[in-house]
C-alpha cells in the first residue's frame, strides 16, 4: 500500500507530553459490550441493537469473511448506503484486523473500479440489495446481513480478536483528485484515537448521550458522527438523509430523540440557527463544518455552537472553537488547535509568517493521516519533514490560505490552488475537466467555480469537435462522477481563452448565459396535472421563486445535492410517497418526477387489498 507510519507516528508521540496509553476504537466499544451488554448502542428506524448485540453482529460478519482477507490486511470495502450496515461491517473489518473504505454502491462504476484496485481490496462487504452494482474485479463480495445468521448471537467473549497497533490503519476515505483520479486518504488508528478523545473530553461525553448520524457514509464527517459516540458507551441515533437535511424536519427530530450531539454541515447549521427551538430542547453542541460560516448564532439558543475546520488528510479536524453570539470579527473564527494536533501559517519557503498575516495552513501533529493509498508520489508531495518537530514526524500542507487572530484563533482566507469546495465536499477541477475531456466530442475544457452571494455554483466549459447534448453529457457525466461533482452549467465555446503563457485564462471565462448553454432551453412549457402544478410549485419554492417550466432541469436552474433531499421531503408531504434521493438525479425536471411519483403512487394503490383500493380509488 506504499505506506508506512510507524516512524512518523512515533516521532510525533514523542512530542505529545502527557499521551495516554493506546486504546483502538474498536477495544473501547467491545469493553462497553463487556461490562454493560444491554445497554443501547443505536437506534435507527429499522433496528436497535444493544452494545453485545453490535459485537455478536460484527463478529458473525467477521467470520464471514473467512479466508477472503488478504494477507497484506488490505482495507475491507464496505459498499453501503446504510449506516447500521455500515457501523457493523466496520467493526467487522476492525476484528480482523484490516481497516475499512466506505464507497458508494450506487456511484459511478468507473470510479468505484478504480477505488477498489488502487487500495488493493480484496473483500467487498456490501447491502445485500446491492450486490449487483459492485463492479467484477480480484476482490470477494460478501453480503453484510449478520442479522440472520445462526450463529449472529456468539458471545463477544468468544471471538479472538487482533490487537491494533497505533500504526494500523483503520479507514479510508476518497476524496476528489488534482489529477484526473480521485485519491484515498489511509487514516491510522492513532489518528482516530487522537480524535475520539479529544471529541469526548472537549464535550464531555457520557454514557448518557445520545448522538446523531446522517452525514454520507463517504463524507469524513461521519466519522465524527458515529466513533466518539459509541466510544464513549452513548447512543447513537441514525436519522433518514431525507429528515436530516430538511431543516426543519431536523430540528424536530433532534428535540424529539432528544439528541444532545450533533453535526450538521454549514448550509444546514445556518438555517437551524434560524429557527425556534423549545427552551426544553436536550441538544448541548451542534457542530458545524465543511463550509466557511457566514453568521454568528442567536444568543437565546438552548445549546451552544461549535466551528470546526480540517482537511480529511488530518483525521476531520484540527480546529474548533465555540462560536459567541457577537464577535469583533466579521465572520466567525476556526476556533484553536486541537488537542495533539499542531497548526501553522507558512510563506512559500515554509517560514512562520507573522500573526495577522496571510500564509498557507500547515498542519502537523497526531492528526496527521498516513498519507494517501497506493500513491506515494502524492504523499511525499503533500506530507513533508516537519521542520518544528521530531525527526520523521510529518507537515501536511493544506493549499488553505489563513492568518492567525489576536486572540489566537484561526481565520479562513481562502485557497492557494484551484479547488472548489461546495457543500461541504472539496473538488478538484481537474477531475471534472479530465471526465469531461473523456467525451470523444470534447477537445478542451475547463471548469470554475461562480460565487453568488453565500452559495458557490459550479460550471464547465467545453469546446466541442461535434455537436453533443447537455443531456448526452451529464449521462457520461453521471458515470464518472458522483452527484455532488457534476456542474451545474455546461458552457459551449468556440474557444478557450488563454493567457500570454498559453494557459487556460479562467478569469476571461464568460458567465454562463442560456444562449452558451449546452441544454436546450425551455420555453417555460406550463405544467398541466394537478401532480405537475403542485411539482413545479415546490420546485420554484426551494430556488427562491424563480419560474420551472415542465421541462427546465432542476440542477441548471440551480439546484443542488441538499435541495435535492429536500425536494423528497416535499414530495412525501404534498403526495404522501417515498422516493430514493437519486430519483432528483435521474428525473431533474417537473414532467419526470411527476411521472415517477404517479408510478408510486399507482403502485402503492396496486399493492392495497382489493377493499382499500377501492376506497383509495375513491378519494
Amino acid at each position: 500500500m506504499s505506506l508506512n507510519l510507524s516512524a512518523a507516528l512515533s516521532a510525533t508521540q514523542k512530542t505529545a507530553s502527557g499521551a495516554k496509553p493506546f486504546a483502538s476504537t474498536a477495544a473501547c466499544i467491545r469493553q462497553h459490550a463487556a461490562e454493560r451488554p444491554d445497554a443501547i448502542a443505536i437506534v435507527s428506524d429499522s433496528r436497535r441493537l444493544t452494545f453485545a448485540e453490535l459485537i455478536s453482529d460484527a463478529s458473525a460478519l467477521a467470520a464471514s469473511f473467512g479466508k477472503s482477507i488478504a494477507t497484506n490486511r488490505a482495507p475491507i470495502a464496505v459498499a453501503t448506503n446504510n449506516s447500521v450496515q455500515m457501523i457493523v461491517a466496520a467493526l467487522g473489518a476492525w476484528q480482523t484486523g484490516c481497516a475499512y473504505l466506505p464507497v458508494d454502491p450506487l456511484g459511478p462504476p468507473e470510479r468505484l473500479r478504480h477505488m477498489l484496485a488502487e487500495a488493493n481490496v480484496s473483500l467487498v462487504a456490501v447491502d445485500p440489495s446491492l450486490v449487483g452494482h459492485i463492479p467484477a474485479g480480484p476482490w470477494t463480495i460478501v453480503a453484510i446481513d449478520p442479522g440472520s445468521r445462526p450463529d449472529a448471537q456468539t458471545s463477544a467473549a468468544e471471538t479472538s480478536v487482533p490487537a491494533h497497533a497505533a500504526s494500523d490503519l483503520a479507514y479510508v476515505i476518497y476524496t476528489s483528485g488534482s489529477t484526473g483520479q480521485p485519491k484515498g486518504v489511509a487514516v491510522a488508528q492513532a489518528n482516530l484515537t487522537n480524535l475520539i478523545r479529544w471529541y469526548q473530553e472537549n464535550f464531555e461525553v457520557t454514557e448518557a448521550d445520545r448522538g446523531a448520524q446522517f452525514s454520507a457514509l463517504t463524507f469524513d464527517a461521519a466519522v465524527l458522527e458515529i466513533w466518539p459516540i459509541l466510544a464513549a458507551g452513548a447512543t447513537l441515533h441514525v436519522l433518514a438523509r431525507s429528515v436530516a437535511l430538511d431543516p426543519e424536519q431536523l430540528r424536530n427530530a433532534l428535540v424529539s430523540e432528544r439528541i444532545t450531539l450533533c453535526f450538521a454541515a454549514t448550509p444546514i447549521a445556518e438555517q437551524l440557527l434560524a429557527m425556534d427551538w423549545p427552551h426544553d430542547t436536550k441538544l448541548r453542541y451542534l457542530l458545524t463544518g465543511a463550509d466557511a460560516l457566514h453568521m454568528f448564532p442567536p444568543a437565546a439558543l438552548p445549546f451552544r455552537l461549535v466551528n470546526n475546520y480540517g482537511p480529511t488528510e488530518c483525521t476531520v479536524l484540527v480546529t474548533s472553537g465555540t462560536v459567541p453570539s457577537e464577535s469583533p470579527y466579521r465572520v466567525p473564527t476556526l476556533g484553536k488547535p486541537i488537542s495533539g494536533a499542531e497548526v501553522y501559517v507558512l510563506d512559500a519557503n515554509r517560514s512562520l509568517v507573522p500573526d495577522g498575516d496571510n500564509g498557507e495552513i500547515c498542519v502537523a501533529g497526531l492528526p496527521v493521516s498516513a498519507g494517501y493509498i497506493g500513491r506515494p508520489d502524492l504523499t511525499a508531495a503533500h506530507f513533508v519533514d516537519n521542520p518544528f518537530g521530531a525527526p520523521g514526524s510529518k507537515l501536511y500542507c493544506t493549499g488553505d490560505l489563513g492568518r492567525k487572530l489576536p486572540n489566537g484563533e484561526l481565520e479562513f482566507r481562502g485557497r492557494l490552488d484551484e479547488q472548489i469546495k461546495i457543500r461541504g465536499y472539496r473538488i478538484e477541477p481537474g477531475e471534472v475537466a479530465g471526465a469531461l475531456r473523456s467525451h470523444a466530442a470534447v477537445s478542451a475544457a475547463a471548469v470554475t467555480a461562480i460565487e453568488s452571494g453565500v452559495n458557490t455554483k459550479f460550471a464547465a466549459y467545453v469546446v466541442l469537435r461535434c455537436p453533443v447534448s447537455g443531456a448526452e453529457f451529464r449521462t457520461h457525466l453521471a458515470s464518472r462522477l458522483p452527484p455532488y461533482m457534476i456542474p451545474q452549467y455546461l458552457v459551449r465555446l468556440d474557444s478557450m481563452p488563454l493567457t500570454q503563457n498559453g494557459k487556460i485564462d479562467k478569469h476571461a471565462l464568460p458567465t454562463p448565459g442560456d444562449s452558451d448553454l449546452l441544454e436546450v432551453v425551455d420555453q417555460c412549457v406550463q405544467p398541466e396535472s394537478e401532480i405537475e402544478t403542485e411539482m413545479a410549485s415546490i420546485l420554484s419554492t426551494l430556488l427562491e421563486g424563480r419560474p420551472v417550466g415542465l421541462h427546465d432541469n432542476f440542477f441548471r436552474l440551480g439546484g443542488h445535492s441538499l435541495l435535492a433531499a429536500q425536494v423528497i421531503a416535499r414530495v412525501r408531504n404534498a403526495f404522501g410517497v417515498d422516493l430514493p434521493l437519486r430519483t432528483v438525479f435521474e428525473s431533474p425536471t417537473v414532467a419526470e418526477l411527476s411521472n415517477q411519483i404517479e408510478k408510486r403512487i399507482f403502485e402503492l394503490l396496486k399493492s392495497r387489498p382489493a377493499g382499500e383500493l377501492a376506497d383509495g380509488a375513491a378519494m
